[in-house]
């Protein structure tokens, strides 16, 4: 189990770029978690209930991103409940089947945004911590390896700091600070989970990817991690089933 290769994606917004992105996943066999409010923030619209029940019949998983998109820490508890407990509730309707994943909007929680993912019966939670490749993770702080976004060295660093992941600055430092792109940093951590094991989770916004025009970028990436005969393709939920497996057989050995 410690030597297997994963790969799984997650997009964030239900903006209708999704469309588009659905197609270029689908195209090679890649799977996805869509993460969508039921809302969008602003003026940014939302896929209709139609095309996220067509994303199902299609094999994508739904997360659940709040009902508005609000940041959540520091909300009151009505209101934190309302956004995530509803999201699920609301959600779960329109697809007519369950929900499972979650994902913070921009990032942020705290212990008490967490406690309230938790009791409202998600499996698994996905935060904007990058550069991660293991399987050593809380469930409810799901990291991520790559973003489909032109990060400057100093944004990588920043990530690190702002999730107090220290040992992950000094790996950036000596693995991908003099990757050149955001494609050179995930390629070089896709090779290394190809080689030692792990998780290679790629996440982004596609309504980003159409405005930076990113899309032949993303294609290159996508080409290169895909098909591999040694490569488990998994949701963010079934990365969850496997972590949750993996730590299951730890604790039956010991």
């Amino acid at each position: 189990m410690d030597k297997i290769a994963i790969v799984t994606t997650s997009w964030d917004d239900g903006h209708p770029c999704d469309l588009r992105l659905a197609d270029e996943l689908a195209e090679r066999n890649l799977p996805a978690t869509f993460y969508v409010p039921l809302t969008g923030e602003g003026s940014k619209p939302v896929l209709p209930a139609e095309a996220l029940r067509a994303f199902r019949k299609r094999g994508f998983e739904i997360g659940a991103h709040t009902v508005s998109h609000r940041i959540l820490s520091g909300l009151e508890q009505k209101e934190l409940s309302r956004e995530v407990r509803d999201s699920k509730r609301m959600l779960e309707e329109l697809l007519g089947s369950e929900v499972h994943m979650f994902c913070y909007p921009r990032g942020r929680y705290d212990a008490e945004v967490i406690a309230c993912v938790q009791q409202s019966g998600f499996e698994g939670a996905r935060t904007t911590r990058m550069l991660a490749d293991t399987l050593d993770f809380g469930r409810f702080e799901m990291p991520t390896s790559v973003q489909a976004y032109p990060h400057p060295p100093l944004n990588y660093l920043k990530n690190l700091a702002n999730h107090r992941d220290w040992s992950g600055i000094v790996r950036y430092v000596q693995k991908y600070l003099m990757c050149q792109t955001w494609i050179g940093v995930g390629k070089k951590l896709f090779d290394e989970v190809l080689l030692e094991g792990g998780v290679w989770h790629l996440y982004g916004h596609s309504w980003e990817i159409q405005e930076l025009g990113l899309w032949h970028q993303l294609g290159d990436l996508l080409d290169y991690v895909a098909h591999q005969p040694s490569v488990i393709y998994a949701s963010n939920g079934d990365v969850i089933k496997l972590m949750r497996r993996k730590t299951s057989r730890v604790a039956e050995a010991a």
